[in-house]
């Protein structure tokens, strides 16, 4: 193997074994930086003490103004996946086509992922910081990641190839989340002398520095798919336009449909994991000896169901159809969602029935609800990728980028209607001012205010015992019920409405053969 496969390509459909491997492989650290930002990054703020924690409602101000600015910027971001399509559609580099774009945005994000943990401004000081850093890390993170996702569908055509390098680059993906998921309830509040804005800081260095250092490793050794056919069809169908995005949208009805599954997809499957520590601290108690604890072990069982489903998804395949798996994933996550809210909410008494002894309840549909999803993951991806196949039949162009960054738009789109529902959620039910009252405990905890440890732990405590019933089971409605009916709804639009099975795209596919056949017999 060639060490520096800067400007080296590959031809053919089975593209070099260190490629795969490597292309899979760091996609573990991609999304551990990810999900750091996206899933942790408000939680780090909301119980930090970083905002005017001794005033209510400055409090609550700063976190509404928080709330919007992700929006925002995530409806923003999810404009400006195209437009890095788009871009890598129409800059080429003489090292690649993907690379360049995956290495400028790698470096780049990783320097705002450290400035947005590390700098430690408070008050709106740090909302005018948060609101500069954050816009920054929506656009580095979409020129890193529009250019990964877009390099996939190019590495192969070959169906049972694309899956099996789908399948993999999944499991690694799940290995990065599951160790950001773990690692944070479990550390933040269990390292001696350190406060949870510096264990927050600890975490983002190492994650930024592994997330960085795979980038770079992707960029010397992998190999692109050679470009000349793809440059001919350039050339004979015109350059990509800006305006391309919207017409593929619009002319690929297939595209269409499953662009709108894979949003109600990220939304759904999203909200779960967004109310995450809200509900194992409010429920469970604050802390990495409670609630966190709680939440590690749940996270055990995010992963142990993720990585059965990923494991098994090729041997499905050769028994099921793919709407047979969504409607089988679609039936276990009804039992799953169902079972959860249950057991893990106060709905016959003032605790839940999965809690004290039976606290290991709470994991069993855990294992359900992410093994459905992640069945439906794969799938998605794969009727996504095919679409692609789908393009070039009837209009002669394939367009990676495009489509990839369309998924990585609806993806954006979803965690902004997310961050709504989860900041409607706790507002409405009053629990932003339970977190406002902690994080002030915890700013004076970081003060060197409490001589006592054991006080802060018995105040905290005191704050979270005053949480009512009705306060949980309104969390509930944001974190169960509304996901699920939603994620019903993007299976309903996947297995029913979605019209490319296996059978139609071999036909595609060598419907495509054919005429490049008879195109190079012509020339």
């Amino acid at each position: 193997m060639k060490l520096l496969n800067l400007t080296s390509t590959f031809t053919g459909d089975i593209p070099p074994r260190s490629t795969e491997v490597v292309y899979c492989g760091v996609s573990t650290f991609r999304d551990a930086c990810y999900q750091l930002v996206s899933s942790f990054l408000l939680t780090y703020i909301t119980f930090s003490g970083l905002l005017s924690v001794q005033d209510t409602a400055s409090y609550l101000a700063q976190m509404a103004v928080i709330s919007v600015i992700v929006v925002i910027c995530r409806i923003w971001d999810g404009i400006n996946d195209p437009i890095m399509g788009w871009l890598i559609e129409r800059v080429h580099f003489k090292w690649g086509k993907y690379k360049p774009w995956i290495l400028i945005g790698g470096v780049l994000n990783t320097a705002v992922v450290l400035t947005l943990f590390l700098a430690h401004p408070t008050g709106w000081g740090f909302v005018a910081l948060f609101g500069v850093f954050y816009f920054l890390w929506d656009i580095v993170w979409t020129i890193n990641d529009i250019a990964y996702w877009s390099m996939l569908p190019s590495l192969t055509s070959d169906e049972k190839r694309r899956n099996n390098i789908t399948t993999a680059m999944q499991i690694c993906i799940s290995v990065g989340v599951f160790a950001v998921y773990g690692a944070v309830p479990l550390l933040v509040g269990a390292i001696p002398g350190m406060s949870s804005a510096e264990v927050y800081g600890l975490i983002a260095g190492i994650i930024s520095a592994l997330y960085l250092v795979s980038q770079i490793v992707l960029v010397l050794v992998c190999k692109e798919h050679d470009r000349t056919e793809e440059t001919i069809e350039e050339k004979e169908n015109g350059q990509v336009r800006f305006a391309d995005i919207f017409r593929l949208f619009g002319k690929n009805d297939q595209f269409r449909w499953i662009i709108i599954a894979i949003l109600l997809n990220y939304l759904a499957a999203g909200t779960l994991v967004a109310f995450g520590m809200y509900y194992f601290y409010l429920n469970y108690g604050y802390g990495s000896s409670r609630g966190g604890n709680i939440q590690f072990i749940f996270t055990v069982m995010y992963a142990v169901g993720t990585l059965i489903a990923q494991f098994l998804y090729p041997l499905l395949t050769k028994i099921l159809n793919r709407r047979q798996m969504l409607l089988g994933s679609g039936a276990i996550l009804l039992v799953g969602y169902l079972a959860l809210l249950f057991l893990g909410f106060p709905l016959f008494g003032d605790t839940p029935v999965a809690y004290g002894s039976l606290v290991w309840l709470l994991y069993v549909p855990a294992v359900f609800i992410f093994f459905g999803q992640g069945i439906i993951a794969i799938v998605l991806i794969v009727q996504l990728q095919a679409t692609i196949e789908y393009n070039e039949y009837k209009y002669g162009e394939r367009k990676e980028a495009l489509v990839s960054s369309m998924r990585a738009l609806v993806a954006k789109w979803g965690s902004a209607i997310q961050q709504g529902l989860v900041y409607g959620t706790l507002a409405a039910t009053g629990l932003y001012a339970v977190t406002s009252e902690i994080s002030n405990l915890e700013y004076m905890n970081n003060a060197g205010l409490y001589e006592n440890p054991s006080q802060f732990d018995a105040d905290v405590q005191a704050i979270i015992d005053g949480v009512s019933n009705n306060q949980k089971i309104g969390m509930a409605m944001g974190m169960i019920v509304a996901p699920l009916i939603i994620m019903l709804a993007a299976i309903g639009i996947a297995a029913f409405v979605f019209k490319i099975d296996e059978k139609t795209y071999n036909t595609l596919v060598s419907a495509i053969a054919e005429r490049k056949g008879k195109d190079q017999g012509k020339a």
